[in-house]
């Protein structure tokens, strides 16, 4: 984005006065240009994160966040009518830093899905993260998910929907680790992600750990699919239309408690078998995505993920 500005502006006073610019006009342009867009909210990424009754940890994850060795992003929060203190907390906390924007609608309660969504159409950032309310980022989450999808941005190009994600450590409440990888913990294989198809049937990316580029939200948005778990979304369209990688690090404490929207379970035999009756159930949810998606038939998709999870047991 700087780079782009830079260039317009230079090229423009060029014509103009048919002269190049010196080195001291050109470092106040630089200078110029930064603070316009610190002014106006242009960052390099939009953090977005949806919250819910979440007073309990919330301000442990902003301070997370804010805490990141990447500074150049702003923190986007849409409550979703929370009834206890997160709202007051979320003021307090964007007073003190103005790198927080707040999302204020009259829209009420949406749901996880749409609220993220919403936050996802109100962002204007060349990249995009999605965060959860009660979890933690280690430092250099974001410095590291940034180098890796601008290395694939230069091999592939800016236009191109381009997403990473990484793995998690599992957590309690009180941020003991119950497993140092949530792929361990699952037994998830991150490659599955490369195959639009099999990553419809078995989604494996999770939402608080991604980063994703522009490209990545127009190919995302509208949301036609809200019965779709949004992370999952966005994931599923980014396979379909770009490129699609991971890291194998853990960037997030993945903190397990009651009040979990979306929690993480140990793989094993006992969970395997209590889903089979939940993908048979959830055959209307297959075949909507077949039609919405094409490619694949919705039986496909249900032989894919049974046979998804069989191969869990051989990891």
């Amino acid at each position: 984005m700087f780079d782009d500005q830079y260039e317009f502006v230079v090229s423009t006073i060029d014509k103009a006065t048919n002269a190049s610019i010196d080195a001291d006009l050109t470092s106040q342009l630089e200078t110029c240009i930064v603070k316009s867009n610190l002014e106006h909210n242009l960052r390099m990424i939009d953090v977005l994160m949806s919250t819910y009754n979440g007073s309990l940890f919330i301000r442990e994850q902003i301070e997370s966040i804010l805490s990141q060795s990447f500074s150049d992003f702003r923190l986007m929060i849409r409550d979703d009518g929370s009834q206890d203190d997160t709202v007051s907390i979320i003021e307090e906390c964007a007073l003190a830093d103005e790198r927080i924007k707040v999302i204020r609608d009259s829209d009420g309660n949406l749901g996880l899905r749409r609220s993220f969504m919403r936050l996802l159409e109100a962002s204007t950032a060349d990249h995009f993260m999605f965060a959860d309310q009660d979890d933690v980022w280690l430092p250099d989450k974001m410095s590291r998910s940034f180098e890796r999808i601008s290395e694939l941005a230069s091999r592939y190009g800016d236009d191109t929907p381009i997403l990473v994600f990484t793995d998690l450590a599992v957590v309690d409440d009180e941020l003991a680790e119950i497993d140092g990888s949530l792929w361990n913990y699952q037994s998830l294989d991150p490659e599955v992600a490369t195959d639009w198809k099999k990553l419809l049937a078995q989604n494996v990316v999770t939402g608080c750990t991604i980063i994703a580029n522009r490209a990545a939200a127009s190919a995302s948005l509208p949301f036609a699919m809200p019965e779709m778990m949004h992370d999952h979304w966005v994931a599923v369209n980014t396979a379909k239309f770009g490129k699609i990688d991971h890291l194998d690090i853990q960037t997030v404490l993945y903190r397990q408690h009651r009040g979990n929207a979306e929690g993480s379970k140990n793989f094993g035999l006992i969970y395997a078998l209590y889903k089979i009756p939940a993908i048979i159930n959830n055959r209307s949810f297959y075949k909507r995505s077949a039609t919405h998606f094409g490619g694949v038939s919705a039986t496909g998709l249900m032989v894919r993920k049974m046979c998804l999870n069989f191969g869990r047991f051989y990891d």
